[in-house]
């Protein structure tokens, strides 16, 4: 078990663990790409981690270990350490986007409390490694975080499984996403990644309508080309599975269900418009090629096109609203 280093302020010996890994994403320049994403952390919406960031201020006493899984580029992080101040915890990010992690060494290259895991894409098994096979053997961590992301995860129960091999017996995994169906949920909320599905039929008809779109038509009317474009957009926006979903696939896994709450976080439409705006080839993929189907991505004024198009279809999808209301749910689970 790592310790608390008390003669070093900010600091925490990982005994085992190196902080940053010897791999090449260290030493990239950061992305464009993550630096847009980064960005996300001013959004309003982003409320939906106060209730995970006071569970995990309770959780985490000194010389505890935290792994933030999907912790992208730090935002949770950078919010905790806000709760926490000079607690000498360690945390651990951990994410499979490189482009993600190199924002987030940047962001806390300095503290020591911080540590550094990449999930690699194991081409022969067709699978991210599991949190266990990046982290020393014998590695225990008395709380797990995995927030705005578990809806991503399609082999959920072998990801929960992993879990609770570096998690020690009584150690809480909290979870919190807004795109679980939930029951619960207020008829005037959203799932928010509803809006993806229903951004592509607004586009649709603005496209048929609008003179300005004419040249994306052809893509409308060839059934199978259009598929191929959503195919990679299903991938990115996972269908929204129902609350019972997660819970039986964590009670298998391993886990106890310790409280299932909600809560209702409004969104500005503006401020959704900019996150999509970061997967804009994703959800409107078929505006002008994306490089992920077509081997190259659109060109600069088709990209244009595309996002200008977007702010539209958002537009019409929330009635002019600048706001709306989302169920955020979240899942405090106890490892066995």
């Amino acid at each position: 078990m790592a310790r608390v280093n008390l003669e070093k302020h900010n600091s925490f010996d990982w005994g085992g663990l190196e902080r940053i890994p010897d791999e090449g994403w260290v030493s990239q320049p950061a992305d464009a790409f993550g630096l847009h994403y980064d960005t996300v952390e001013n959004h309003g919406w982003y409320r939906n981690l106060d209730l995970t960031l006071e569970q995990l201020a309770q959780d985490l006493g000194e010389g505890r270990i935290l792994i933030d899984y999907s912790g992208g580029t730090g935002i949770l992080l950078a919010r905790l350490r806000l709760q926490i101040g000079d607690r000498p915890i360690g945390m651990v990010i951990v994410d499979s986007s490189p482009k993600f992690l190199r924002i987030a060494l940047d962001r806390f290259r300095s503290d020591d409390r911080v540590a550094f895991r990449r999930l690699r894409y194991l081409k022969e098994a067709r699978r991210l490694q599991y949190v266990d096979e990046i982290l020393p053997p014998g590695f225990t961590a008395d709380a797990l975080a995995s927030t705005n992301a578990i809806h991503l995860y399609d082999e959920l129960d072998s990801t929960l499984r992993a879990w609770t091999r570096v998690l020690r017996p009584g150690a809480m995994a909290r979870i919190n996403s807004g795109n679980i169906r939930n029951p619960r949920a207020r008829e005037n909320e959203w799932i928010i990644d509803d809006t993806v599905y229903l951004a592509h039929e607004a586009a649709s008809g603005i496209v048929r309508a609008d003179e300005r779109y004419a040249p994306y038509r052809a893509v409308l009317d060839d059934e199978e080309r259009l598929r191929t474009y959503l195919d990679y957009r299903d991938r990115v926006f996972l269908a929204p599975r129902p609350l019972e979903y997660y819970l039986d696939v964590l009670r298998a896994a391993g886990f106890e269900i310790a409280e299932v709450t909600e809560r209702t976080i409004e969104a500005e439409v503006e401020e959704w418009y900019e996150f999509l705006a970061a997967y804009a080839d994703a959800v409107l993929g078929w505006v002008g090629g994306s490089a992920k189907v077509d081997g190259k991505g659109a060109s600069e004024e088709a990209a244009a096109d595309r996002l200008r198009l977007l702010r539209e279809s958002l537009a019409l999808v929330f009635g002019g609203r600048p706001t709306f209301d989302c169920c955020w749910t979240y899942i405090s689970a106890r490892c066995a």
